[in-house]
């Protein structure tokens, strides 16, 4: 197949309607010079109506890929790409009309130091308590003194920073708000955002792709893929014209996010892998951190009566003995 300039990669499951959005936005961008990889993971629902219906606009390329392992099924993406960029996005994004166009120009002036980008992936206040870390945001009573402290202690004040990996191993989320559109230039970050992240593909290869010691929903896998990429000697940047809308869905893979053993085991295989410093104010931080998010298992379980979130427990403790003495 004749090489192209970007591949982007939409890994999705049983979400037909928000895959359509997805594409929909894709087929309207600027710039035509991409193609689009789709790992389906044996959708049952409309998505294959969805796919063949933009294959008369998209150039895609539809992979079945019925592995569970989230890591290994973003992993199939940038192995079927055939893109010098690779761009992976959620199926539940909306990209902005020149974000490919964005992208390109932006990796090509910046050919010999830049590995990876990543822009504001800007989410509705209403389905802001999709994600567990805004749980406790503009909430009032127990939840505000809690938003405090996430705030000040955990995020070090830095609520809306953009990019940025804590000493207690928590990150900012500033590129979820309209704030981060009001950013000029390029501005180097420790991380890329997971669900809107383009890689120099040949980059990504000699890192050897994703690590599947990242389990079960991996969360954290993008973004250890991001630093190692940055530890060849590459900056990670953000970038205001690389923007979407994440339009959170509760569907497809969605209900696997209860795996809460494993969701920590890979908390601590990132965090002590490319974060954790020998020294007393990150093992404070840390250690809260930890208590804190014990807590929230707890929370979990009480609210939702599903002891899979008290898993949280016991990945606590196997992945501090896992990794906690490993740094690799």
């Amino acid at each position: 197949m004749r090489k192209v300039k970007l591949s982007v990669v939409v890994c999705t499951y049983e979400r037909g309607e928000s895959l359509g959005e997805c594409l929909e936005s894709l087929a309207g961008q600027s710039y035509k010079g991409f193609e689009v990889v789709i790992i389906d993971g044996g959708s049952k629902d409309t998505t294959n109506r969805v796919i063949e219906e933009y294959g008369k606009r998209l150039k895609i390329k539809k992979v079945v890929y019925r592995g569970k392992e989230l890591s290994r099924v973003r992993d199939r993406g940038w192995r079927e790409a055939n893109g010098e960029l690779v761009s992976w996005i959620d199926d539940d994004v909306v990209v902005s009309r020149n974000w490919a166009k964005s992208i390109v120009e932006i990796m090509d002036e910046n050919l010999r130091d830049v590995g990876g980008l990543s822009g504001p992936t800007l989410v509705k206040k209403e389905l802001i308590s999709g994600r567990d870390v805004f749980s406790f945001y503009d909430k009032g009573g127990l939840w505000k003194v809690l938003g405090w402290i996430w705030n000040r202690w955990f995020l070090e004040g830095g609520k809306h920073e953009v990019g940025r990996l804590f000493k207690s191993g928590a990150w900012s989320p500033g590129s979820n708000f309209r704030s981060s559109l009001r950013i000029k230039g390029l501005k180097e970050v420790d991380y890329l955002e997971a669900c809107n992240m383009t890689l120099r593909r040949d980059l990504v290869k000699k890192v050897g792709g994703f690590d599947y010691r990242y389990t079960k929903v991996a969360e954290w896998c993008e973004l250890d893929l991001a630093k190692r990429v940055a530890e060849l000697g590459y900056k990670l940047v953000f970038s205001s014209k690389v923007k979407v809308h994440h339009n959170i869905s509760r569907g497809g893979v969605y209900p696997r996010r209860t795996r809460a053993k494993e969701r920590m085991e890979n908390f601590f295989r990132f965090y002590f892998r490319h974060v954790y410093k020998p020294r007393p104010d990150y093992m404070v931080k840390f250690l809260t951190y930890l208590l804190f998010l014990n807590g929230y298992w707890v929370y979990k379980t009480i609210e939702t009566k599903n002891l899979d979130w008290l898993g949280g427990w016991e990945g606590t403790v196997s992945g501090f003995l896992k990794y906690g003495r490993k740094r690799k």
